[in-house]
């Protein structure tokens, strides 16, 4: 199987919102207390929306990955100039260029074949080429397919936590 990275086009609205429906679903089925599976209605165009507004602007990278023409991954990630204020923060990348991983969806039925490693390395590639001195992502702990993928497949190392606690009589509480 040869898997194609390309950029992301506003055509590929279709497949996007398959993939992020898909990846909806996944995700509720893993922690329904705080997943969703998004609204079918409006969702191509959401995605059509989105290529839209980023498809020229040189700090957001918008791939996808097809595989017998058929698109099977995606990926977002942007990039992030170093604070003016860096000098005083107590992080040190934020002095530094870096790439945030917004989003990666790979279909099911194409997981575990190097779909999610070529999207990635296109990233990272990306991201040198830009002079970036680290990526960052956020993923569920306990997620099984990617903890282990970004971990043990990618090389990414856990860097932080995020805790959250539902409020009780806020809107929408679970």
């Amino acid at each position: 199987m040869s898997v194609m990275v390309r950029r992301a086009a506003v055509a590929d609205g279709a497949a996007r919102a398959r993939l992020w429906a898909e990846s909806g679903a996944f995700f509720v089925n893993l922690d329904p207390g705080t997943a969703q599976e998004p609204e079918p209605r409006g969702l191509v165009e959401w995605h059509e929306g989105i290529y839209a507004r980023y498809a020229d602007d040189p700090t957001v990278l918008m791939l996808v990955a097809e595989v017998d023409g058929r698109v099977v991954g995606a990926v977002t990630a942007r990039l992030f100039e170093p604070l003016p204020s860096a000098s005083w923060q107590v992080m040190r990348d934020l002095a530094h260029r870096r790439v945030h991983v917004d989003a990666l969806t790979v279909a099911g039925s194409a997981r575990r074949t190097g779909v999610g490693t070529a999207l990635m390395a296109a990233v990272e590639r990306w991201a040198v080429e830009r002079e970036a001195v680290a990526i960052t992502l956020e993923t569920g702990l306990g997620n099984p397919t990617s903890v282990p993928f970004y971990e043990q497949r990618m090389g990414y190392t856990r860097h932080e936590v995020v805790f959250r606690k539902p409020l009780t009589g806020a809107p929408s509480s679970p």
